[in-house]
């Protein structure tokens, strides 16, 4: 189970972004290129804490303690991509493996995602990549950038509000700077599946 993201435990930047797994093939002939799009991708993310004071700093270690370097995973919040409305209570209706798209239900209908929206099925960050609003049953098809991994049980909620990435360290080496009255460090995590 990945732990919990600590409370009030704030990053002043961050770096969010997906490897996906693709292979170039390129023909010794004439240059020309094809592209074979495989499953797989991840997300990578780097959060740097600038300015920890004594609590912060506290709760930090205490975390990175309990991950124990690259043995156990938590949930990343993607902090810069959280949402304020209310929807309504999303929830998977259909979502096959290796698909690239889901459909969810629960939807206020009217309402929907926005494009570049993050969503937290099973653990699974996904980005939305086109607007979708719900259809009078509260449903709606959602296109992703990424293939799923899973093929998500119907009645799986999703998390719109406050979306995490479950991740683990990067590295496995996490020293944190200290001067006197704060802190800084900052941590690279990937996606753990």
């Amino acid at each position: 189970m990945p732990i919990a993201w600590p409370d009030g435990l704030c990053h002043q930047s961050e770096s969010w972004g997906m490897v996906y797994n693709d292979r170039a093939f390129e023909s010794e002939l004439n240059n020309s290129q094809q592209i074979a799009d495989m499953p797989g991708g991840y997300w990578e993310a780097s959060l740097s804490f600038d300015t920890l004071v004594r609590g912060q700093e506290r709760r930090l270690t205490s975390l990175l303690g309990r991950l124990r370097g690259r043995q156990e995973t938590c949930q990343v919040p993607a902090v810069t991509r959280r949402r304020t409305d209310d929807i309504g209570a999303p929830v998977v209706v259909t979502a096959s493996a290796m698909a690239y798209s889901l459909r969810l239900g629960g939807i206020t209908p009217g309402l929907g995602f926005r494009e570049g929206d993050y969503i937290t099925v099973g653990g699974e960050l996904l980005e939305v990549v086109e607007p979708v609003l719900a259809d009078l049953a509260g449903e709606a098809l959602v296109q992703v950038n990424r293939r799923l991994r899973l093929a998500h049980a119907a009645g799986t909620p999703v998390e719109y509000r406050n979306p995490y990435c479950v991740m683990r360290l990067a590295e496995s080496r996490n020293p944190v700077s200290r001067r006197p009255m704060q802190s800084s460090v900052t941590l690279k995590f990937r996606e753990a599946f």
